[in-house]
């Protein structure tokens, strides 16, 4: 079926200027642009003056993180009138009592989005506090470094974590390493419905930003059988979004069970590929001391990693791997100079500068969550209080990659933060460092064309021959302010020609993922 797509500006985002009045699509495929009308029995669609962008590609995420919160968790931390609420933990009680006296007892609750770097204590509630104030209940709080947590006692007790995490906080290493036991712990506790409604959330949540794609970084190595990422895997083949799976394992057992689902061989991430921590934990690995005098260290022996990256490198995989201090994108960039292919550095937030020379070079894969750091600027002050002035002036050059030709792929890294794509464009068109703030153009760019290119598919262009998933917008997105990008939202998502229908909220849901035809991912 030919659809003439009509009564628009068609940003093809092959340059900044490249537009064109009407498109048409055939079998999802974009088939060509300003065509006259050949009198043929195609459909028209007009779409009201609408702007239209490729449908955008979220280069890093957890999606099975994001699904289970929106079904089980509550938000804990707002940005409200410039600052952080709740801003002590006080506040925090004050919810956490509230939502506990509202829950059904001995149920699980997860509160995400925790900002201890803001509030006045500067730190996590320790097992005693979040036992006082849940009555008893088992309570999992996770800041928005993502690598740093807190436990009750009844959470620690079912996990067996009492001996790791004496007081109930977890970091760093001891955190990641045993996130396979939080989600299984979580897989136990969800209910079909509860998952339904996370999915559904999801999804269209993705829809109403107008993202099409979206990179999950999903499993853990450190639980015997990883069954909710295999579950998310068999699930995702039948989501509406386009799906591409980065299973974060180096286990070969449990990659096999994922790999048969997927289109291309892709391996990395974060957990089990995390080569340091975060800011926010003091364990991203620098050169040189935070400023409390503490270290942050290489979670990997630099020859220990090269034969694992290599390994996979030359079986023909994509690999992706977290890298956010200068020691630790350091060693990744130096392991992937000698390695065949081109793979992902993710984070990369504060690079050497003999580093950024490198990169600059080899060209790989960067994928970038700038609306953390705008945030932190602006509300948390996370940077100052950790970092040196050195340290901060450091943070990845977004400009001066992105004229050396260096891919800069847009993300969220969701639930850590929002999958507000426009989120992320404002922090890269006011970065943290100004002079090396991104275009209107090159912001939208990392999450189209670059995000394309990096999978390697027809896809974040509208080009003849790609396919034909496109988001309508009231504004036009390369002519507007920054300040401008907050609030923006798709009119509507179209994905491989079909306008995108919201999931329904319940076990509807699964019905109709379990009736759509799988597809790889």
């Amino acid at each position: 079926m030919k659809t003439v797509f009509t009564n628009a500006t068609f940003h093809t985002m092959e340059s900044e200027t490249d537009t064109h009045a009407t498109m048409t699509v055939e079998d999802g495929v974009i088939t060509g642009f300003d065509e006259p009308a050949d009198g043929s029995n195609a459909k028209t669609v007009d779409l009201a003056g609408a702007h239209v962008f490729p449908a955008l590609i979220d280069a890093h995420l957890h999606m099975l993180e994001s699904i289970a919160l929106a079904s089980m968790g509550e938000q804990i931390c707002d940005i409200v009138h410039g600052g952080v609420e709740p801003h002590n933990l006080a506040g925090l009680e004050q919810k956490i009592r509230s939502y506990a006296a509202e829950s059904k007892p001995g149920s699980l609750l997860i509160f995400s989005n925790y900002v201890s770097a803001a509030v006045d204590e500067g730190r996590l509630p320790n097992r005693h506090e979040l036992d006082e104030w849940a009555g008893g209940a088992p309570v999992w709080i996770i800041n928005i470094d993502g690598h740093s947590g807190a436990c009750s006692s009844a959470l620690l007790d079912a996990l067996g974590l009492e001996d790791v995490a004496p007081d109930g906080i977890l970091s760093g290493p001891a955190h990641d390493a045993n996130l396979g036991k939080f989600t299984d712990h979580l897989a136990s506790s969800i209910t079909p419905a509860a998952l339904a409604h996370g999915i559904a959330h999801f999804c269209n949540q993705c829809a109403a930003y107008g993202i099409g794609t979206v990179c999950a970084l999903e499993g853990t190595d450190d639980s015997e059988r990883d069954r909710m990422a295999e579950l998310t895997a068999l699930l995702a083949q039948r989501f509406p979004l386009d799906v591409r799976l980065f299973p974060q394992y180096m286990d070969q057992t449990k990659l096999q069970k994922v790999l048969p689902r997927m289109g291309a061989n892709r391996v990395g991430g974060c957990m089990k590929w995390e080569l340091d921590g975060s800011v926010g934990s003091r364990t991203a690995a620098f050169s040189e001391p935070y400023a409390d005098g503490s270290t942050g260290s290489l979670y990997f022996d630099t020859d220990e990693l090269a034969r694992t990256v290599e390994g996979f490198a030359n079986r023909g995989y994509t690999v992706s791997a977290h890298a956010i201090g200068d020691a630790a994108i350091d060693q990744l960039v130096g392991i992937f100079e000698r390695i065949p292919g081109r793979h992902r550095i993710d984070h990369c937030e504060f690079p050497s500068e003999d580093a950024v020379k490198r990169v600059c070079e080899l060209k790989p894969f960067v994928t970038v969550q700038p609306g953390y750091a705008w945030i932190d600027k602006r509300y948390l002050h996370g940077y100052e209080r950790y970092l040196s002035e050195s340290q901060i002036a450091s943070q990845i050059p977004l400009a001066r990659l992105a004229e050396a030709g260096v891919p800069l792929c847009g993300s969220t890294d969701a639930p850590v933060q929002s999958v507000d794509p426009f989120l992320q464009m404002r922090g890269m068109r006011e970065f943290y460092v100004e002079d090396q703030s991104l275009s209107a153009y090159e912001a939208l760019k990392t999450y189209t064309a670059n995000g394309g290119e990096m999978l390697g598919e027809k896809k974040g262009l509208l080009r003849e021959g790609y396919e034909a998933s496109f988001f309508t917008c009231a504004v036009n997105l390369l002519d507007i302010e920054p300040a401008s990008l907050e609030g923006v939202h798709a009119q509507d998502t179209w994905l491989h020609g079909k306008r995108y229908k919201p999931l329904p909220d319940g076990l509807g849901t699964f019905v109709r993922l379990l009736t759509t035809r799988p597809k790889k991912i």
